[in-house]
């Protein structure tokens, strides 16, 4: 019989079989002995004897787990009841090649997401390159014929020209650009190694999203190490810390209380100004503080609402905007700057529509390219919207020649002669 039970098979260890295993111990001990030697030999990359094997097990040896297998079904039946720590090491073991597998799968879509993203830097790189030449050949172009090139896009205006929107535009495509060629330098790396994480604060030429994720990493660096010191000193608060070693918490901590120091102080003078004139009352803006800057600013509002409403009396009862009252307040400060920009905006888009026109009379689609996409498309639509009026004209036409009626004769001696006369002269 052979000395492994089947599994599932729970071994109980009563009286009788303990006298019995305390028989077998010294076989069982050489057993223990020789597997530990084949396990070596397993371990070395040998192979045992296939006899020797048999002689303590039913399965043939074909590796270093098995050996250890049985090295483990051996000490089960010795009495030394490790199955549990059997079974831990097995699980183990099946949860670091789970592991190492899902890690692989990673490596493998980050190689692949990284590849993808190679091929779509370079698609717009050239885009980019092509269009910005492009655009420099029509300004060139435009300039030798003393003209200003036309353009589309608000960041193409000239410098004299552009407004709030052009100016925006114009950073947000040069941060977008730095942040496609960071990507680009990024996407590269990966691809080149076995699909290994590559931050962008670990590239050497870094961008914009460095540029934060750096900013980001110190922000944490400084935090962790004014804390730790802050527990290592026993401190508290944050702000107790020495300025060097404060941190950004500490910092924020400290101008907080210094906001709060400032209000208390101004009120503690608010209070003792009010006992030495005898209970009376002192407002908040009649000592410096916060409390009294806000004082002023709703004092400032609510006497420009209150003259604002004296100027729609005044104006028979129409209404009067914050920024034409005779008393401009915060409101009116704000209304002005708003139109302001709204009248830039303006001027900026109605410039940018003429120019529009221009080009699009210039360089129609259906007339430089008819066969490209733009050409078709431009010509279905021309031809959608023009149809309508073609059909029209020709009903049109038909109703006048079905209301029409024939000459007299008068009229038409009058026409012969007239065509005579006519003929007569070209001859001449």
């Amino acid at each position: 019989q052979p000395l492994v039970q089947k599994k599932k098979k729970k071994i109980k260890f009563d009286g009788w079989n303990r006298m019995k295993m305390m028989k077998l111990q010294p076989y069982l001990s050489a057993l223990i002995f020789l597997n530990a030697l084949i396990e070596i030999q397993c371990f070395l990359g040998g192979n045992p004897n296939q006899r020797s094997v048999k002689a303590f097990s039913n399965h043939r040896m074909t590796g270093l787990s098995e050996c250890r297998l049985n090295t483990n079904k051996i000490r089960l039946l010795m009495g030394n009841n490790d199955s549990n720590d059997i079974v831990k090491v097995e699980n183990n073991k099946k949860n670091n090649d789970v592991k190492l597998k899902i890690t692989d799968l990673i490596k493998t879509l980050l190689k692949k997401l990284a590849i993808l993203s190679l091929e779509d830097y370079n698609w717009r790189s050239e885009y980019f390159k092509k269009s910005e030449a492009d655009r420099k050949v029509e300004e060139s172009i435009a300039r030798m014929m003393g003209e200003e090139a036309a353009y589309l896009r608000p960041m193409d205006a000239s410098d004299g020209k552009i407004g709030p929107l052009g100016r925006a535009e114009r950073q947000l495509v040069r941060w977008l650009s730095l942040v496609i060629e960071e990507e680009g330098r990024r996407a590269k790396l990966i691809s080149s190694s076995d699909g290994d994480l590559v931050r962008p604060m670990d590239l050497d030429l870094g961008g914009p999203l460095s540029s934060l994720e750096r900013g980001a990493v110190d922000l944490l660096e400084q935090i962790r190490s004014s804390e730790k010191e802050r527990v290592l000193t026993k401190t508290l608060r944050p702000k107790d810390l020495v300025e060097e070693k404060r941190g950004p918490l500490g910092n924020l901590e400290a101008k907080v209380v210094n906001a709060l120091d400032e209000i208390r102080k101004s009120e503690s003078s608010r209070m003792e100004l009010s006992r030495n004139r005898g209970g009376e009352i002192v407002r908040p803006i009649d000592v410096p503080g916060p409390l009294g800057e806000m004082e002023l600013w709703y004092l400032e509002l609510i006497t420009a609402e209150k003259q604002r409403a004296k100027d729609r009396e005044r104006n028979n009862g129409e209404l009067v905007r914050p920024k034409d009252a005779s008393i401009q307040g915060p409101m009116g400060t704000a209304e002005r700057k708003v139109s302001e920009a709204i009248n830039y905006i303006k001027e900026e888009e109605t410039e940018r529509l003429k120019n529009v026109k221009r080009l699009l009379k210039e360089k129609r689609p259906m007339e430089a390219d008819r066969n490209s996409a733009l050409g078709l498309t431009e010509a279905v639509l021309v031809g959608l919207f023009r149809a309508p009026q073609l059909m029209f004209r020709v009903i049109d036409r038909v109703k006048e020649l079905l209301q029409s009626e024939l000459l007299s004769k008068e009229d038409t001696e009058k026409l012969r002669n007239s065509d005579s006369l006519k003929n007569k002269n070209q001859q001449q």
